[in-house]
């Protein structure tokens, strides 16, 4: 019995310091890196772009998402939306009773597309006819936009809505869940072939993805340059805003209406804000 037990110790004596080291070194191994395979922005980038930039200009506010993150550069300051507020208008009046399940009319479909692709005002007010401010704040209750005041301070002009780049970014994101069936392919095609207003976000195309947007701009009074816009590919979908004010405050509309363009220091902005917002972006990439 001795002998057995005295065995068991010499071998316990020799495997102890063995296991000791091996324990020691698995402990010492650094994990294996892990990689995120998920695309996300270059925040960083777009962040250090928005600082840098001047010329009469300020960065009001920007802010990505996807179903499950959200990157928000002031996100909460507000801005007068001009005609970015017209998707929010096109939404509502899609999802009226008396609209949403029939078919679109000739003349509806005209307004539309001029308030969409050409950013019309004029068909706008036929449309917002329909839908009112209080057709604004019943969307934006749906949405759960939580700084938006549909028509500005006077309730007045839809133009005067106040936006924030949260609100906007996440009515984007979801805004296939907020137009009815019946409407929703055409919806998204007309923000999809945007004719007038189409810089910014409309200049980068990220491969094998759709880009749904609308710009809204200060008609030469340098109040704002905005866009919100949708970024969709097989399922997987991107909300986004970028909101600016004070592009050219010397500059004024020229006569028969503001058809000049806002100034091209304004436009660089936001086409080198999204550059960096959707550096890496391609028909390979992971959103979740």
């Amino acid at each position: 019995m001795a002998s057995r037990w005295g065995i068991g110790a010499w071998k316990a004596a020799i495997l102890a310091p063995v296991l000791a080291a091996l324990a020691l070194a698995l402990g010492a191994a650094p994990a294996a890196a892990y990689a995120d395979p998920f695309w996300k922005p270059d925040y960083k980038a777009a962040k250090d772009y928005a600082r840098q930039r001047h010329h009469n200009i300020r960065i009001i506010g920007f802010t990505l998402r996807t179903p499950s993150r959200t990157w928000s550069y002031h996100g909460t300051s507000m801005i007068t939306a001009f005609s970015a507020i017209k998707v929010m208008i096109l939404t509502a009046y899609l999802r009226r009773g008396d609209v949403r399940d029939r078919s679109l009319s000739s003349d509806e479909r005209y307004n539309l597309e001029q308030m969409i692709e050409w950013s019309n005002d004029s068909a706008t007010w036929h449309i917002f006819g329909h839908v009112h401010c209080s057709g604004l704040d019943k969307l934006a209750r749906t949405v759960g936009m939580r700084h938006f005041e549909s028509c500005g301070p006077n309730h007045d002009h839809w133009g005067r809505s106040l936006i924030d780049s949260d609100d906007q970014s996440l009515f984007l994101r979801d805004l296939a869940k907020y137009l009815p069936s019946k409407h929703r392919s055409y919806a998204l095609k007309l923000l999809e072939t945007i004719k007038r207003g189409n810089w910014g976000i409309g200049e980068i195309h990220p491969s094998g993805w759709h880009v749904h947007f609308k710009s809204g701009w200060g008609c030469g009074t340098g109040q704002a340059d905005n866009q919100v816009a949708l970024l969709t590919r097989n399922g997987m979908r991107i909300g986004a805003a970028v909101l600016m004010k004070d592009i050219y405050p010397d500059e004024r509309s020229r006569p028969g209406g503001c058809y000049n363009n806002d100034g091209p220091y304004g436009q660089a902005t936001l086409k080198g804000l999204f550059k960096r917002l959707l550096r890496g972006l391609g028909k390979n990439s992971l959103v979740q």
